[in-house]
């Protein structure tokens, strides 16, 4: 079996062979929620190769990021690359998109005032960029991520991690939760989880900065924090789209 991304391990194996469901998982007493699953971010395909032995592959994964003292939610909307054989035979890679959603952080940032309760909503909201395109063949698998923050006083750029200095995130799969929910669109979930990560102080926050750290308990060093959610999956071969 090829190694693939530590966040997208079940991907490229749930194409090319027919993944059981594990035993834990048969016996669940309850199916997540089915999301849709967004294919506009399809990249094109290099010169040569054949459509129908090429998948367009999506993933979303939502969950909690415990990092120091607050525990974040997020939720991946598509995760978009395209896997198949080069004209020559070797395996081949084209990364197609990131989408996350941006997040109210929960509780309330020191000085925002009281109008939060009249409509306003919360003032402190949270959204993962990626920095550079995965390799979903690597054995390591890390996302390199930065977390904008926005609200009142911090700016545009005020984030955790930066693109010189990402925080990187390898989620695994949990063993005993992949689930087949659907052959035909193929469709499986699975429980990711990440405890290796190590989150700096955030960056490019001005006169915030000091109070943020504190938030958030930064810098938090790998072993310190937790990332674990639900994560979904679904392909199309490139004839089919």
């Amino acid at each position: 079996m090829r190694k693939t991304s530590a966040l997208l391990a079940a991907t490229a194996v749930a194409a090319t062979i027919a993944i059981p469901v594990d035993a834990g998982a048969a016996n669940a007493a309850t199916t997540p929620a089915v999301p849709n699953f967004d294919f506009r971010d399809c990249p094109q395909l290099p010169t040569g190769v054949d459509p129908a032995k090429w998948r367009c592959e999506v993933l979303v994964a939502q969950g909690t990021a415990t990092i120091g003292a607050a525990t974040l939610p997020f939720d991946f909307t598509a995760v978009t690359h395209a896997e198949g054989p080069l004209p020559d035979g070797t395996p081949g890679q084209v990364f197609g998109g990131f989408r996350a959603a941006r997040l109210p952080i929960p509780g309330r940032q020191s000085g925002d005032g009281r109008n939060h309760d009249h409509g306003h909503g919360p003032k402190l909201w949270m959204q993962p960029h990626l920095t550079a395109a995965p390799d979903f063949y690597s054995q390591s698998g890390a996302m390199s991520l930065t977390f904008q923050l926005t609200g009142p006083r911090l700016g545009e750029h005020c984030s955790i991690g930066t693109t010189a200095a990402p925080v990187q995130i390898a989620a695994a799969r949990v063993p005993g939760t992949t689930q087949w929910l659907s052959q035909n669109p193929p469709i499986i979930t699975f429980q990711v989880l990440d405890q290796t990560l190590a989150v700096p102080e955030v960056s490019g926050c001005g006169r915030a900065a000091e109070e943020l750290n504190r938030r958030f308990g930064l810098p938090s060093p790998s072993g310190a924090n937790r990332l674990s959610g639900t994560a979904f999956y679904s392909f199309k071969t490139y004839d089919q789209l």
